[in-house]
């Protein structure tokens, strides 16, 4: 069981006060992050996200298309959506496969056990998408994580979550094929990268 983030943080002699994802979520409603720039929630703390480039959101609609596509009965694609990890995270991948549900979601926030993959176009963030957001992903027992290079042509596949770390990684080029697991659904790196 992943360990949950104390409620307070010991920082020299003061303590910092970690957010909850309710009150994370009671913040957005009354209208603080409005005209502020993208923000997510990581153990309880709020980070600024990466602008959005031309080039970034054209690799994530091509990644929404051909889940869409080829999964449209059966999943929900979120993209670039907030999901909840833990009691102290809502972090925003890029995209989110979702297990299906027929009201999209609009009454509860979707947890890790509606997950079944989680991708990150890292265009500007790898360093965090391998670092802090693979932990967190594992951590919270996601199955599959992506992250999606554009600038190298790779795709980095990590599987297999287990104490805090996905202990399968595998990475992929524009022409090689893999499996996602959960439909045993064939994908080539050119149905991801432009």
């Amino acid at each position: 069981m992943p360990s949950k983030p104390a409620p307070y943080r010991q920082r020299g002699i003061r303590k910092k006060m970690l957010i909850s994802a309710e009150d994370y979520q009671r913040m957005g409603a009354a209208g603080i992050f409005e005209g502020k720039p993208r923000v997510e929630l990581i153990d309880g703390e709020i980070y600024a996200m990466s602008p959005l480039t031309p080039y970034h959101n054209g690799h994530v609609d091509k990644i929404s298309r051909f889940f869409n596509k080829v999964l449209f009965e059966e999943v929900l694609v979120r993209t670039q959506g907030s999901v909840r990890t833990d009691e102290y995270s809502e972090p925003e991948p890029d995209i989110a496969i979702l297990r299906f549900s027929e009201n999209f979601y609009s009454d509860r926030q979707a947890t890790a056990k509606d997950i079944l993959l989680l991708i990150e176009v890292a265009v500007n963030s790898v360093e965090t998408d391998r670092t802090t957001k693979k932990k967190k992903y594992a951590a919270a027992g996601i199955p599959e994580y992506w992250i999606v290079i554009p600038k190298k042509g790779i795709i980095e596949v990590y599987r297999k979550p287990d104490g805090g770390a996905y202990r399968e990684k595998n990475t992929y080029a524009k022409a090689d094929e893999w499996v996602f697991g959960a439909f045993g659904l064939s994908v080539s790196g050119s149905d991801l990268l432009i």
